[in-house]
């Protein structure tokens, strides 16, 4: 039997080697025409991928950017990541060029691997800069005085009670782990109203398959990261879609009556448009999905900078203190 199928395999073999070949070719002459920074894009689909991954998983990220900074450019250089040829820019003259350009000559973008994660797959997704615009809109809602009175003590509280539990009884902590549960808990509570630990860690056992397999290899193939991360997101937004029956039922019963303090999503299922039409279903499960996915690792990064700067300078540790005691 194994030698009936030799010959299948020689062949197929062979025709994979020979689409690489044509991918290539074709690339660079694509390539020759069009001025491009310095840089190399890799293998075809898989580009740089797994050696960005790889710098990652060692904990050292910065060390794929630094390497082509070094070998092409401090200014920009090109690469190919999740199967997208791209400019990465670097220094302050790039983030100068990024943040100062936004609907000019740059525009919010998402690869389109990430979007079958993040994004429902029975919706749509024409424009990923209509979404962040849509978000953006509703956001500053929530910053208001009002809702902030009622964010602030809640915050305050479950630090407290995570210190108390996880950090205390300890002579050493891994900070960034421990903030990443605090961040994801502290966010299932005020976007979601979710205060059940079991929940909450059901959830957060979710969305770590989501976060592993988000710059992984885009194959979709059970048993690769990339296919865990899109089943993630798929569990993520049936949690999500449960818990929106629930709420809704809660509002009747409450005769439509606002509460004292309404969760992201609670907001989201009153507000209408100038047709009094309530929003889309997925439509609320997506954006919370994504400002679960925005408000992590970036929140959870940043408050183990903070730490790691407060304890290489003990002497500012001790002004915080001796400024925040009664």
């Amino acid at each position: 039997m194994d030698l009936l199928l030799l010959p299948f395999f020689l062949h197929l073999s062979i025709l994979c080697i020979s689409l690489s070949l044509i991918v290539v070719v074709l690339h660079r002459r694509k390539s020759r025409n069009t001025k491009l920074p310095q840089g190399k894009t890799g293998w075809p689909i898989i580009g740089e991928t797994w050696d960005f991954m790889m710098a990652a998983r060692c904990g050292t990220p910065e060390k794929f950017i630094n390497d082509r900074v070094r070998k092409y450019s401090p200014e920009v250089f090109q690469t190919s990541l999740l199967g997208h040829n791209m400019a990465v820019f670097c220094g302050s003259g790039g983030n100068k060029f990024l943040f100062s350009s936004e609907n000019k000559s740059v525009t919010g973008w998402l690869p389109h691997p990430l979007l079958k994660i993040l994004f429902s797959p029975e919706r749509v997704i024409n424009s990923f800069k209509e979404e962040s615009a849509k978000l953006r809109k509703f956001l500053p809602e929530l910053l208001k005085p009002e809702p902030l009175q009622h964010f602030i003590p809640v915050m305050d509280s479950m630090a407290k009670d995570q210190l108390k539990a996880d950090w205390f009884p300890y002579k050493q902590v891994k900070v960034f782990p421990l903030s990443k549960t605090y961040t994801f808990a502290l966010a299932c509570r005020l976007f979601m109203r979710i205060k059940d630990p079991e929940h909450v860690s059901r959830l957060q056992n979710h969305f770590n398959l989501v976060t592993k397999g988000i710059l992984s290899i885009p194959l979709n193939f059970p048993g690769t990261a990339y296919n865990r991360a899109i089943n993630g997101g798929n569990m993520i937004r049936a949690e999500i879609l449960a818990i929106m029956e629930d709420r809704r039922r809660e509002l009747i019963i409450s005769e439509s009556k606002e509460p004292e303090f309404m969760d992201i999503l609670t907001r989201m299922l009153l507000v209408r448009d100038e047709n009094g039409n309530p929003m889309d279903d997925l439509e609320i499960v997506d954006r919370v999905v994504g400002l679960l996915f925005g408000s992590h690792d970036t929140t959870s990064a940043s408050i183990s900078m903070v730490m790691y700067y407060l304890a290489d300078n003990p002497h500012v540790y001790m002004k915080v203190l001796k400024g925040s005691s009664p």
